[in-house]
């Protein structure tokens, strides 16, 4: 399915042309008809045997209603823009033609209406006209097409023009996420609450469970419909009616979101490309703008990057929102001063801006990855500004599908300019880096688990999980319960002076052994504890310390008891060691620790 709207200046016959087209008048409301002028969207269809149902949305002509206008025009798959031979291109069919090439529009149809009330030499006038506006812009073999809605002259002819058309549009996208930008909400006896907008990216099915935005609330599909048809299903770029369950009708409004697999985050800021409409158009720092995005209108403030932006149409910037609202990478926009009146320009949205980008220099310093602003670069800066993202987190914030965003990971890897490790894309740069410092923080330091690793180095706990065996498997660095150490770092000879120091005292102790609670200096307390994470020294009981050799030989004479017999007793283990109750009790309760005996009851028996 797909969707075609009108564009043009007040009063060129946008309304009157779709009458002619359809036998449908659009202008429903009471202030449209006393004023005879449209103020807020409207909708149509045509029937094309063999093709379909096409649906039409009027939208009005007046600046005062550039809301209203995009609110039709975000949605559209073809553009009608009508200009009226009797006036020309008037200043808001500049202002309209704009909107839809920063909507992206993909096609258009120039319908020159009121050729009743203009001589040939006027028509052939404005024609010229327009193919010289027309002229260097995207629209450029935009068909032209002459009409007069009133006399019916031409509407055939437009019938089929617009087909034609039709016809070679993109396919509508389906990436199985679903989703609709509301644009009327409504109460209907018997039925409930009814949204109406223009699915987009997928389909909705009966009895679907869907989640509505901002409301962060899910309700379930209990009926659709199209052009008062019902439907099992609704189908991309198809004019939709959506009644809900458990939601009333008062607790939405235009703008809200409803969407089956949620991509959409919430922000309050985001980085955006902007393109301005006139090239010398002052702009400033924290300039105030209001942003029409979807079917609804934010305010904001322009947060310039440079003072270079100034000098040029296309930047990229940073917008401030007055209030956080949902959005998706590549998600179109109108910027007009606040109010709604003049429009200044458009763009798209290119990361929402959350805490996972902690360094925010990263976001100036990496806009040079920005050339066409595709989804590859898109891709690469949201990996580059975090450093590291998850795979599924990236692919969860696309509107495309999954395959979609792996072919653009896949195409990054290829370049190395992004790794893939496990479940995260890292970029390149900062891998090789990270790496190198994570061997370096754990040569430097003992022991470290990998929540102290992870906190030194200032990285995601589970991405420091991942990342240490790649970084074992090239450097010397061993795992010993939970703990990670350098290679170098675990043999006698390398050992600082002061922790063989304490290591000798260890050894003089003999079975006597160290207490830390009686260790006066503290410089030989804190060498113990790093002797025991490195294991040349054995705690018995957090307290209790013994030299490695001497814990093994007495380990070595209480396994030996169990030659010829089945269980010990503690008197066995005090002869066998000459130790007192005061240190074979932690003694045996080590060995235990290390799975080598159990207790059961007054006795010892090998595990």
């Amino acid at each position: 399915m797909y969707i075609v709207g009108t564009s043009g200046h007040i009063d060129h016959g946008k309304t009157s042309l779709i009458r002619a087209l359809t036998n449908i008048d659009c202008d429903r409301l009471p202030e449209e008809k006393s004023r005879e002028m449209t103020v807020d969207i409207g909708f149509a269809n045509i029937e094309y045997p063999k093709f379909g149902t096409v649906s039409i949305i009027d939208v009005p002509g007046h600046e005062r209603f550039i809301r209203n206008m995009v609110v039709g025009a975000w949605g559209i798959d073809l553009a009608l823009l009508v200009v009226a031979v009797d006036d020309g291109w008037m200043p808001q069919t500049e202002d309209h033609f704009r909107v839809l090439s920063l909507l992206g529009i993909e096609r258009i149809v120039t319908v020159l209406n009121k050729i009743d009330m203009a001589d040939e030499e006027m028509i052939d006038y404005v024609t010229a006209e327009v193919q010289d506006r027309l002229s260097g812009s995207r629209y450029a073999d935009a068909d032209i097409v002459r009409v007069s809605s009133k006399t019916g002259d031409g509407i055939a002819e437009l019938r089929d023009v617009i087909l034609n058309n039709l016809r070679r549009l993109t396919h509508a996208a389906d990436a199985h996420k679903p989703y609709l930008f509301v644009d009327r909400v409504f109460a209907s006896k018997g039925y409930g609450t009814i949204v109406t907008g223009t699915l987009k990216n997928g389909t909705f099915r009966d009895e679907d469970a869907v989640t509505l935005l901002p409301l962060a609330r899910e309700s379930r599909i209990k009926k659709i419909e199209s052009h008062y048809h019902e439907l099992a299903e609704g189908v991309p770029s198809q004019r939709t009616a959506l009644n809900l369950t458990g939601v009333s009708s008062d607790e939405l409004s235009r703008g809200d979101i409803v969407v089956k697999k949620n991509f959409f985050t919430g922000a309050d800021e985001a980085i955006v490309k902007i393109e301005l409409l006139e090239k010398k158009k002052e702009i400033k720092n924290n300039l105030g703008i209001e942003i029409l995005i979807g079917t609804t209108s934010l305010k904001g403030k322009l947060i310039l990057f440079s003072d270079d932006a100034k000098d040029t149409d296309v930047f990229t910037a940073r917008i401030k929102f007055d209030r956080g609202w949902y959005f998706y990478p590549g998600q179109p926009f109108i910027i007009t001063n606040p109010g709604g009146y003049k429009i200044i320009g458009g763009g798209s949205i290119l990361m929402c801006l959350d805490r996972s980008v902690a360094d925010r220099r990263l976001l100036r310093q990496s806009l040079q990855l920005f050339r066409n602003y595709g989804k590859e670069e898109i891709i690469h800066y949201m990996i580059s500004v975090r450093r590291y993202a998850g795979h599924a987190a990236v692919i969860g914030v696309f509107p495309e599908s999954e395959k979609a965003i792996n072919q653009i990971v896949d195409s990054l890897r290829a370049q190395k300019q992004i790794v893939q490790v496990d479940a995260f894309l890292v970029e390149a740069e900062f891998y090789a880096a990270v790496c190198a410092l994570l061997a370096k923080v754990i040569a430097e330091n003992v022991g470290l688990n990998l929540r102290e690793i992870s906190d030194r180095i200032g990285i995601d706990a589970e991405f420091c999980r991942v990342l240490v065996p790649i970084v074992m498997e090239r450097h010397r660095i061993v795992e010993k319960d939970g703990r990670y150490f350098a290679g170098d770092a675990i043999t006698l000879d390398t050992l600082s002076p002061d922790r063989k120091k304490t290591l000798d005292v260890a050894a003089q102790r003999g079975k006597d052994g160290l207490e830390l609670d009686k260790i006066s200096d503290e410089a030989m307390k804190r060498n113990a504890r790093e002797l025991i994470k490195l294991g040349f020294i054995v705690s018995l009981d957090g307290n209790m310390l013994l030299h490695r050799d001497i814990y093994e030989e007495l380990k070595a004479r209480i396994m030996a008891l169990f030659e010829g017999r089945d269980k010990i007793t503690i008197g066995d283990a005090k002869d066998a060691t000459e130790l007192s109750r005061k240190y074979i009790i932690p003694l045996l309760n080590r060995i235990e620790g290390d799975g080598l005996i159990k207790r059961i009851g007054d006795f010892r028996i090998k595990a």
